[in-house]
């Protein structure tokens, strides 16, 4: 039963990660301001504070790389963090961020504020199959927003920091761009060119010369092609092509005079299959030299809408020539009207640039040449770009799909928790600016220093930063499979993210080589230290109550593993807290008697009376803190290596293998995952649906097409 949840084989997605679900109620342990410990408070009987320190070993169960920082951006290679006598350590820093975590979860904490961007908005692109991915809703949304009415074309030009503005191109026979075939630029002797980069080598025209499918009815619509065949030998391929094409029109005449159902069935299915083989030569033609770029050429365009490079007919413009990053079967290039001087230039929002500029963020290492997709960086300078406007909003980019922001923020998916009141990981890490009121933390972190000398270093090269965010069946609560929800609709975020542990470093999967060769240029070399290496930690606390130390002590000792640093997805830092001592300090008045006694080791089998103090005080919010749906979720993601899930990130497409992230499959919960809680019957029906889908290629919200430029 569980393998059939795990995601291999079935009609679930898998990655290396899973989700803690936000505590549905917080934890509020200080009313008031005032009833927050002072930092200048002794330690008494009366009062119940403890202050002393909590020290233990960690040791890496798998290669371990917490990485220092560099400050050259070009230097791939992320080597182990030393401190000033050039030993390994783990920072304080790291070490508190880890421990705020497990505190905040155990404890039923707000952890919003680990939340980061929570203002911001994110950006999607219409995918053409969205409908059959359980995207209707937002298809249509990105329908009626992006179109071939509303998307022009125009430049982009800054006028002051974070200050933008559009000035719309020339509308000339009622458009301001159209698309150029590539076929059209090597046949008037635009490519090849220094200036111009083509997606595909001169070969391209030879299919050209003998032609497409004509499909066999009206509007037909996209093809679903079988999968493309390597070619060795491309005459001996366009021959066969040649005959199957010559074959297929033959028998789409005789149709045309004797139509039959069947018929049609049997060319549709032919058609579709000689659309695959014309791909296939487009993929064998593939330049690996393609990168997207902006160029001025000299246009001739006559009054029926007829472009050519080439002087005769028509008026001459000077235009701006670009494309943008490629897709498969993608042929054309755009071609933009020169600026319109006398229109009125479009401003942009603040808030519109800085959503586009974090999109970019976001997209991390999955966006190549990310210099192309910039905003201009030098006052005054023109930028050719695509737009639509007249809504809410401008949307901007530099290709004509768009990507358009959704109707919510970040913020609308977190937790809605009542105000008031200072929860555990406030009271006892700290806060700043609530309530015009700040508060310091009673906890310290010193570095944990490398025990003893470190044994061989290994390097693994890998791809940093995988699909996130926008993964909208991945991170957000979904109900029904066939209609996902995203930040478009009330929505909720899963939870937490927690990597699952693995027994040692895996190589990145093959499923994702495909992605590694697209992106060698931001690969990163991590400098492991090896399973086994030891750090000696210490955490310094002042003024504690019971049951906070417990909450502490829950959070070092309830977890069997934690995971720190790089390379968690393929099973890097993965540690063990063991050793662990706790000492209270042994004098009422530090400040005069500080070196007069040494404190007091509390024996290990005390620790359950301070935890046990922490989870009466959680009886308010659950009866049993550890078998708390958050709790409970996050002990089990750090219990050991679960050998049934599958925990490799999913390909980026299809054409590594199945299932794909793009397939937007539902990511089952760790219930579902561990202890087989149900599916809801639209789940189950979804998945069986899901499991027969063929899984197509992105495509863009246009559909090229040399006669007709605009066809969706």
């Amino acid at each position: 039963m569980r393998n059939d949840r795990s995601g291999t084989g079935t009609g679930l997605a898998h990655a290396p990660y899973n989700f803690v679900p936000f505590s549905e109620k917080r934890k509020v342990r200080y009313e008031k301001f005032e009833d927050l410990p002072k930092h200048d408070e002794a330690c008494t009987k009366e009062n119940g504070l403890l202050s002393g320190e909590l020290t233990f070993r960690i040791v890496a169960q798998t290669p371990i790389l917490v990485a220092q920082g560099n400050a050259d951006e070009t230097n791939r290679n992320r080597e182990f963090n030393r401190d000033a006598y050039s030993r390994f350590e783990i920072p304080g820093s790291t070490l508190r961020g880890l421990i705020r975590s497990a505190v905040g979860i155990i404890g039923h904490s707000d952890l919003r504020e680990g939340v980061d961007n929570q203002e911001q908005t994110l950006m999607y692109r219409g995918l053409s199959d969205a409908v059959t991915r359980g995207l209707r809703n937002r298809k249509k949304e990105y329908d009626r927003i992006i179109n071939k009415e509303t998307v022009k074309a125009g430049y982009i030009r800054m006028t002051g920091k974070d200050s933008y503005e559009i000035i719309p191109a020339e509308k000339i026979n009622e458009k301001t761009f159209t698309f150029v075939r590539e076929q059209q630029l090597y046949k008037e002797g635009v490519l090849p060119a220094p200036d111009v980069r083509s997606m595909y080598t001169k070969d391209l025209l030879e299919i050209e010369k003998i032609g497409r499918p004509k499909p066999p009815k009206k509007l037909v619509g996209p093809t679903r092609s079988r999968r493309t065949e390597y070619i060795e030998d491309k005459r001996a391929f366009l021959i066969r092509y040649k005959e199957r094409l010559d074959a297929y029109h033959a028998r789409l005449s005789l149709y045309s005079v004797q139509p039959r159902v069947q018929e049609l069935e049997q060319l549709v299915q032919e058609y579709n299959d000689i659309y695959g083989m014309y791909y296939s030569y487009l993929r064998a033609c593939q330049s690996r030299h393609y990168a997207p770029y902006i160029t001025r050429k000299t246009v001739y365009i006559t009054g029926n809408g007829e472009y050519s490079f080439q002087p005769g007919r028509g008026t001459r413009y000077e235009c701006a020539l670009m494309s943008s990053g490629f897709m498969q079967k993608k042929q054309s290039h755009y071609l933009i009207h020169p600026a319109d001087t006398r229109a009125k230039p479009i401003p942009l929002r603040l808030e519109e640039v800085h959503w586009y500029r974090y999109d970019l963020i976001v997209k991390g290492n999955r966006l190549k040449f990310k210099e192309f997709y910039k905003l201009p960086e030098r006052k005054g300078e023109l930028k050719p770009c695509f737009y639509v406007a007249g809504g809410d909003f401008t949307f901007f980019g530099f290709t004509p799909s768009l990507r358009v922001f959704y109707r919510n923020n970040i913020k609308a998916g977190l937790p809605d928790y009542s105000e008031g009141g200072f929860d555990y990981v406030q009271a006892m890490f700290g806060f700043a600016g609530s309530k015009e009121r700040s508060y310091a933390g009673r906890l310290s972190f010193r570095s944990a220093v490398i025990e003893g000398e470190p044994g061989a270093i290994r390097q693994e090269v890998v791809i940093p930063g995988q699909p996130s965010l926008t993964a909208v069946a991945m991170y957000i609560k979904q109900d029904n499979h066939g209609d996902l929800k995203t930040l478009n609709d009330k929505y909720e975020w899963r939870g937490i993210k927690q990597y699952w542990l693995k027994r040692d470093f895996e190589q990145p999967e093959k499923n994702l080589k495909s992605a590694q060769k697209d992106n060698s240029d931001v690969k990163s070399i991590l400098h492991l230290l090896p399973k086994g290496t030891v750090f000696n930690a210490s955490i310094r606390f002042e003024r504690l109550h019971k049951d906070e130390l417990g909450l502490l002590l829950a959070a070092l000792t309830w977890p069997k593993h934690q995971t720190i640093g790089m390379g968690k997805p393929y099973g890097a830092g993965c540690v063990t807290f063991e050793d662990i001592r706790l000492y209270l300090d042994n004098v009422m008045y530090r400040l005069d008697q500080f070196f007069q006694d040494k404190p007091k080791e509390i024996p290990r089998e005390q620790f359950d009376e301070f935890i046990d103090s922490f989870c009466d005080q959680m009886k308010s919010v659950c009866e049993d803190v550890k078998q708390s749906e958050p709790v409970r979720v996050y002990l089990a993601m750090r219990e050991k290596v679960y050998d049934h899930i599958d925990k490799r990130y999913m390909p980026l497409s299809d054409r590594d293998g199945y299932p794909a992230y793009q397939s937007l499959l539902p990511l089952p919960t760790v219930g579902q995952l561990l202890w087989n809680e149900p599916t809801t019957v639209r789940e189950d029906a979804d998945r069986q649906q899901q499991n027969h889908w063929p899984i197509k290629k992105q495509q863009s919200g246009w559909k090229e097409n040399p006669n007709k430029p605009y066809k969706q």
